[in-house]
């Protein structure tokens, strides 16, 4: 079993082997750390068995300073890498200061990316000062062009399409792609040069493509020339959603622009036609609009009108006093024993009472037994209205 990457460590507070220990845990790294606080001390450790890591900072309290501990260690055990990490009031130097030092230069506040990839390099014995260095970004991947759906080709009647082309124009390889970097077909010796690379880098040339189309109009055919020392390119489109890469020899390109031109375009023209209009068909995505706030219609104000007028005030006025009943006399010779004959009289002639015509048959009768009849005659007959009705 291996034994567990040395680290020794050098700084009088201690924290330095805090830092170092966390971030061995963060690499998910088994180490075996030392901690010294005295420069002498750790410089003998170093000479006696020699160590594969040494981190230090530059004041160490004694008569040997962090950088100077470096050097004297870097001699002693040309293996050992060495990282110098200076607190923030120690002065800052740069890279022409530092010229051809044999260690690291760190100054706080540090960059944790930074230093836990200097001590990775350390641990696996890998150029500790590469690995200072800001990383190299990778190259942006090309956004997917959206123009709708591919069209269909059917590679078997593309092939000898292509065969005659890569005869015709002599070229040492064509490949036959789409607008997404996918290779459809590859003729001749590809294997010169990273096919899956030159598809995926030509990608833009589609949007260029596309959007030219706008401005030039109709049904856009480019033709590319790139001329490199070891290959020359040539890229052909094939519509606005394939193109042809014809690569010769670096020597060749110049030579072969009139037969590029004439039968690679003759080619592009009869792939164009196996895959019918869909090969100028762009559907390009409609951005919905923003939608718009609509603004509250304020009403305008208007008067309050009072809907209810105040009251006035009642007046009070005097106090009602109600009328004593009016008390009748009683009648003297009242002869109750007439309502036990009720049943004998005949109602038919109280009907008589309230038909107008009875009544005056009635009346003209009296006239003609005894004269006109008088006032209180008139009201029992019901001629003449009661008074107080």
């Amino acid at each position: 079993m291996a034994s567990s990457p040395r680290i020794i460590t050098v700084d009088p507070t201690g924290s330095l082997a805090h830092l170092v220990r966390a971030v061995a845990d963060l690499l998910d790294r088994s180490i075996t750390l030392i901690d010294i606080a005295s420069g002498q001390e750790a410089l003998a450790e170093a000479k006696k068995n020699p160590c594969d890591v040494l981190i230090t900072t530059v004041e160490l309290g004694d008569q040997i300073k962090g950088y100077q501990l470096a050097i004297e260690t870097s001699k002693a055990a040309s293996k050992t890498r060495v990282i110098v990490l200076a607190e923030s009031s120690d002065p800052e130097l740069d890279v022409a200061e530092l010229g051809d030092s044999p260690y690291v230069y760190m100054h706080r506040p540090v960059d944790l990316s930074q230093f836990a990839r200097v001590m990775a390099a350390a641990l696996d014995g890998e150029d500790i000062f590469a690995a200072a260095q800001e990383p190299a970004r990778a190259a942006a991947t090309p956004a997917p062009v959206h123009a709708g759906q591919l069209p269909f080709v059917d590679v078997e009647v593309a092939r000898p399409i292509i065969d005659m082309l890569l005869t015709d124009v002599g070229a040492m390889a064509i490949v036959f792609s789409n607008r997404t970097g996918n290779v459809l077909l590859e003729r001749g010796a590809v294997g010169y040069l990273d096919r899956e690379k030159l598809t995926q880098t030509l990608q833009p040339i589609f949007v260029t493509t596309i959007e030219m189309g706008d401005l030039v109009g109709g049904n856009t055919r480019t033709l590319h020339f790139y001329d490199g020392d070891d290959y020359d390119v040539f890229v052909i489109s094939v519509g606005l959603h394939h193109f042809l890469c014809l690569v010769f020899n670096g020597e060749a390109g110049n030579r072969a622009f009139g037969a590029v031109n004439r039968f690679g375009r003759r080619a592009a023209e009869d792939l164009v036609a196996l895959m019918g209009a869909a090969a100028f068909v762009v559907d390009k995505p409609t951005e919905k609009p923003v939608p718009t706030r609509k603004t509250r219609r304020t009403q305008p104000e208007e008067p309050v009108e009072e809907i209810f007028e105040p009251l006035e005030r009642a007046v009070e006025s005097d106090t009602y006093e109600e009328p004593e009943p009016l008390q009748l006399e009683p009648i003297e010779e009242l002869d109750l024993s007439i309502f036990d004959n009720l049943d004998a009289l005949d109602p038919s002639d109280a009907e008589d009472l309230f038909d107008p015509a009875k009544l005056a048959d009635l009346a003209n009768e009296n006239n003609r037994k005894g004269g006109p009849i008088d006032f209180d005659q008139a009201r029992e007959l019901g001629i003449m209205p009661k008074l107080g009705d």
